[in-house]
C-alpha cells in the first residue's frame, strides 16, 4: 500500500521531555488512519509534525517520498492548499467572524475567487451544520462544540486531499455530532486521506483501516486495523482497551468496535 506521509526515525523535544522518540510510521494513501494512546504519549505532537505544523528536532518528514524540510515555498504552498487541520481547541481567529475565519483559506490560495463564490460555499457548509445564524458572529458567541464545528468546516473548505484531526468530537452535542461523523465518511468515501487522533470508540469503528498506538512518544503498534486487533502485544491490549473505554479483555466487545 502506497504511502502519503511517512515519518523515519523523528524525534521531537517538548520543554524538558521528549515528545517523539524515533519515531517511524507510514499512512496509507487514500485511507483512514486512527492514531491512539494514552494522554501525553505524543498523539497530537505526531499529527502536527505529519501537518508539517511542527519541524521535527530529528529525522525526516517524507511527503510521496519527497522531504518536506526540503520543499520549496511552491510547493509547501501547494501541500497546505490540499490539506486541511482541525485543531483540538479549534484555534479560530477571535478578532474575526465565523465567515472571515472560513473564508480565510479560500482568499490565501485562492485570491482570484469572487466574493459570491467563498460566500457561497462558505454558506453551503454552515447550512449543512445549522450554524448559518452564526456568519457575522465572532467565536466567542458561540459555544465549545459549535467553536470546534467551525474549525471543522474550515478544515475542510478547500475539499482538501488530506484531513488532519485532532479530537474532532470532543465537547460536540450529539445533533452536530453526527452531520460531522457523516461528511467524514462521505470525505472518506471519496478518497480524502485522513488522519486522526481520537479516543472516540464511534469515530474509531466508523472510519480506521489503519491503527498507530502510541505510548511515552514511542509506536508500538502501526499497521490494518485487523492486524492490530490481532496483536499480542500486552501494552497495545491495555492501550486499546483503555482507549475505548472497555472492559481490560481483548477478545470481548473491543473487536466488535474495530470492525468495519
Amino acid at each position: 500500500m502506497d504511502s502519503l506521509i511517512e515519518l523515519q526515525s523523528v524525534t521531537v523535544h517538548s520543554q524538558e521531555h521528549i515528545s517523539l522518540d524515533e519515531v517511524s510510521v507510514a499512512f496509507p494513501a487514500n485511507r483512514s488512519t486512527v492514531i491512539m494512546g494514552p494522554s501525553g504519549s505524543g498523539k497530537s505532537m505526531l499529527l502536527k509534525v505529519a501537518a508539517a505544523i511542527i519541524p521535527p528536532d530529528n529525522g525526516r518528514v517524507l511527503m510521496h517520498g519527497k522531504n518536506l524540510q526540503r520543499f520549496s515555498q511552491k510547493d509547501l504552498l501547494q501541500f497546505r492548499r490540499s490539506s486541511g487541520f482541525m485543531f483540538q481547541d479549534a484555534a479560530l481567529w477571535e478578532n474575526k467572524t465565523i465567515f472571515e475565519n472560513l473564508a480565510l483559506p479560500i482568499q490565501l490560495h485562492f485570491p482570484r475567487r469572487s466574493g459570491e463564490e467563498i460566500e457561497r460555499r462558505i454558506r453551503e457548509l454552515l447550512e449543512r451544520m445549522n450554524l448559518l445564524d452564526s456568519l457575522e458572529l465572532r467565536p466567542a458567541a458561540l459555544s465549545e462544540g459549535e467553536r470546534k464545528i467551525v474549525s471543522f468546516l474550515r478544515a475542510i473548505v478547500l475539499d482538501p486531499e488530506i484531513l488532519f484531526l485532532d479530537e474532532p468530537t470532543t465537547s460536540i452535542d450529539h445533533q452536530l455530532l453526527e452531520k460531522m461523523l457523516t461528511m467524514i465518511k462521505t470525505l472518506n468515501k471519496g478518497g480524502c486521506t485522513i488522519i486522526a487522533v481520537t479516543h472516540d470508540a464511534h469515530l474509531t469503528a466508523m472510519i480506521a483501516n489503519h491503527l498507530v498506538v502510541l505510548k511515552d512518544g514511542r509506536v508500538l503498534e502501526s499497521a490494518a486495523t485487523a492486524e492490530v486487533r490481532r496483536s499480542a502485544n500486552r501494552e497495545v491490549i491495555e492501550i486499546l482497551s483503555q482507549v475505548l473505554s472497555e472492559a481490560a479483555t481483548y477478545d470481548t466487545d473491543i473487536l466488535d468496535l474495530l470492525e468495519e
